[in-house]
């Protein structure tokens, strides 16, 4: 039986603007929030996204995935 690859953990890009720094600072508030308010079970970029207030393209231009919000 063969190995499932681990998914990326790190960033896509980096933030170089102060309004792209201010993106990536609210999709991670907006993950902890989610994270205490509804578990790790219920954690997912959409969720994010949503709290953020921001697109999921918008996430998925910075993180590739959940886990590398989480790492971050």
């Amino acid at each position: 039986m063969s190995t499932r690859p681990s998914p990326p953990v790190s960033s896509r890009r980096l933030p170089k603007q102060a309004r792209s720094n201010d993106l990536v600072a609210a999709i991670l508030e907006a993950a902890l929030q989610v994270l205490a308010k509804e578990g790790a079970r219920r954690f997912t970029t959409t969720r994010v996204a949503e709290r953020a207030g921001v697109s999921i393209g918008s996430v998925y231009q910075y993180f590739p995935n959940k886990a590398a919000i989480l790492f971050r």
